[in-house]
């Protein structure tokens, strides 16, 4: 999903990676957690980072767009290959300055109605995760997860490059509500990452390069 991701940003924007100062390579017992932050010219904040655990038994990658420049809600890409389960999450976060069109990924969502749905329970994001993200998890889902998600990110792509031009500042203050929740109240990725190499190291990882605020 990774190479997928760069390419379609490549085929369409400048993208210049970013120094992490030290925490683009994690390390601790098995588990291995490797990340790059990239600025997409002229749109925002591109975050990419790979977890594997129990010696490769445990793998997960999330991808994050974050468009300050751009007014589009940004997204989170994941998936997880757990002890014979395959996840796959697109999600979107109330983040822009307008409403959107939305109404595209609902083409997606009919299309892959037989994977079984992903209940990750009530959280306190549920009241600003979009229309448009979409979960899915079960045994051996990932080849057909992973169309799943590409068609997501297609049409991502697409609100991407006709979203109207926005103030950056603004932007990233709704950005900033956002994050600064997720780290008082927590998520699957901050918990996870907060046990490993604690919480400062934590916030520091999630503000400046996950979201670049």
């Amino acid at each position: 999903m990774k190479e997928k991701v760069l390419e379609e940003l490549q085929k369409r924007y400048k993208l210049t990676k970013k120094d992490m100062q030290g925490l683009q390579k994690i390390r601790k017992g098995t588990t291995q957690i490797d990340c790059d932050t990239y600025e997409i010219e002229g749109v925002g904040n591109l975050f990419l980072m790979n977890m594997k655990a129990m010696l490769g038994a445990m793998k997960m990658e999330t991808y994050v767009i974050t468009p300050f420049c751009k007014d589009l809600s940004f997204c989170n890409i994941d998936t997880v290959q757990a002890m014979g389960n395959d996840m796959c999450l697109f999600e979107m976060y109330k983040t822009s300055l307008h409403d959107e069109d939305l109404s595209g990924f609902e083409t997606v969502r009919e299309k892959y109605k037989n994977l079984p749905e992903y209940d990750g329970g009530e959280h306190w994001y549920d009241s600003v995760r979009l229309s448009s993200s979409i979960g899915k998890k079960g045994k051996k889902i990932m080849t057909e997860g992973s169309r799943m998600l590409e068609e997501c990110l297609m049409e991502y792509m697409d609100l991407l490059e006709k979203a109207p031009d926005c103030d950056p500042e603004k932007k990233k203050d709704q950005v900033r509500a956002y994050v600064d929740r997720l780290i008082a109240e927590g998520g699957m990725a901050v918990d996870g990452l907060s046990k490993m190499i604690g919480k400062e190291a934590t916030t520091e990882l999630i503000r400046k390069y996950m979201y670049n605020i």
